[in-house]
């Protein structure tokens, strides 16, 4: 039996099934109701047992007067069992078309197969092929193992398993670099902090800046403040931003300079037998003078307190995610914000006991010569894994309306081209 469930109630009925994330919260309802969308919320229960539930966020479209159903990264229900699977799906159908619903969307947040950090699949792993397959049989449209962003949301995605591990253990796996970098935190006076809720517009500075630089349309900042209002209190979201402190950090720089002009008189003593390693100092002199010339740049610019890296972090479930970041590139690879900020919130989902940090998405194309290719390397250097998903499905449940959508879809897209 199908029914629905209060708001007050879902969230503490999604929490119990394993793969729920924070797309199945009333929290995301919310959110997606400054676009249009309503929440529908429904149990399947089976002898007054809850087997399955899910967030259906719907629609209207204009002039057919009906609805687009998507549940976003569920429904939750036990996939691996096609007989409950099928009587679900039997009593779904029917009950969405009650709803003046056309058609409804799904992307399960279900593995298809186990991959390694690149993105092979592991000998011997498992195959959920055969969930696609019964979807398929029941009615649903896959469409399709795609490598890139064809769907509503990202198929391929990396991340990090922490459960049973400690963060030095998870440091070993670091790429040198990474690990050296992210070990700056104090000699660059990096403080990383959770944004107050006026401190909105940091977050966006830095995220038009990533967006200019990566050629890409960004959020407004009203739809950021939107997600901030909706999906801060409950836990789910925070800002974070990763800042230097000028002062600080110059006098750190200004401590090594000291050491390494002593060294390198004390080696200039005998510099016939120390020149490798006279010139070895200088190299590293120099670059803490120009460090020292960046500050001033910045303190000019900016201020005393400067703001370099913000992530949007989302912790829900069995994960925190990471699933936007933004730099101010001009100072990056100075002052190694970039790798300190994810260090510092992988230590913080250890703390927390989540199993997973997700580095969110990615392409499926592992060639170096893919345009996103970039992307997977950065996410790669902590260690990881590759997670491929099932993929998308669509359930046309009135096939009129569904065409006339497409007609009015098609129409839309070469007027607004």
């Amino acid at each position: 039996m199908i029914k629905e469930i209060r708001k007050e109630e879902f969230d503490g009925l999604a929490v119990t099934f394993p793969n729920v994330t924070f797309y199945e919260t009333t929290s995301w309802a919310a959110l997606k109701e400054y676009t249009g969308w309503k929440a529908l919320y429904l149990g399947y229960y089976e002898e007054e047992h809850l087997e399955g539930i899910g967030l259906f966020l719907l629609k209207k479209m204009p002039v057919i007067n009906a609805y687009l159903a998507y549940s976003p990264r569920g429904y939750l229900i036990n996939f691996y069992d096609p007989e409950i699977l099928e009587r679900f799906n039997k009593e779904l159908i029917p009950f969405l078309k009650v709803k003046k619903v056309f058609q409804l969307i799904i992307d399960p947040y279900l593995p298809l197969n186990q991959r390694d950090i690149n993105g092979s699949i592991i000998e011997s792993s498992f195959d959920n092929r055969p969930i696609v397959d019964k979807l398929i049989g029941l009615g649903y449209r896959h469409t399709g193992y795609n490598l890139a962003y064809e769907n509503l949301q990202p198929r391929w995605l990396f991340r990090l398993p922490l459960k049973d591990r400690t963060y030095e253990e998870l440091e070993k796996s670091f790429r040198k670099e990474a690990k050296r970098r992210a070990n700056k935190k104090d000699y660059f006076a990096i403080n990383v902090r959770e944004l107050r809720e006026e401190e909105v517009p940091v977050f966006k500075d830095l995220m038009d800046r990533t967006s200019k630089r990566r050629g890409f349309i960004d959020r407004s900042l009203g739809y950021y403040k939107q997600m901030y209002d909706a999906l801060h209190e409950s836990g789910i979201l925070r800002y974070m931003v990763a800042e230097i402190d000028i002062d600080r950090c110059r006098d750190n720089v200004n401590r090594e300079i000291e050491k390494l002009e002593e060294r390198i008189a004390r080696l200039s003593l005998h510099k016939e037998n120390n020149e490798g390693r006279i010139k070895e100092e200088n190299v590293t002199l120099n670059a803490n003078r120009n460090i020292l010339k960046q500050l001033d740049i910045c303190e000019k610019q900016h201020g005393k307190v400067v703001p370099l890296s913000v992530v949007c972090l989302l912790s829900y479930g069995r994960e925190m995610i990471m699933l936007l970041a933004g730099n101010d590139e001009e100072y990056l690879q100075h002052f190694n914000t970039s790798n300190i900020i994810v260090a510092e919130l992988i230590k913080l989902a250890l703390k927390e006991g989540y199993d997973y940090y997700n580095f969110y998405g990615i392409t499926g194309n592992f060639d170096p010569e893919n345009e996103n290719y970039g992307l997977y390397t950065y996410k790669k250097q902590y260690g990881g894994e590759v997670l491929e998903l099932i993929g998308q499905f669509e359930y046309t449940i009135r096939p009129l309306i569904k065409r006339l959508y497409d007609v009015m879809l098609k129409a839309y897209k070469l007027t607004k081209k």
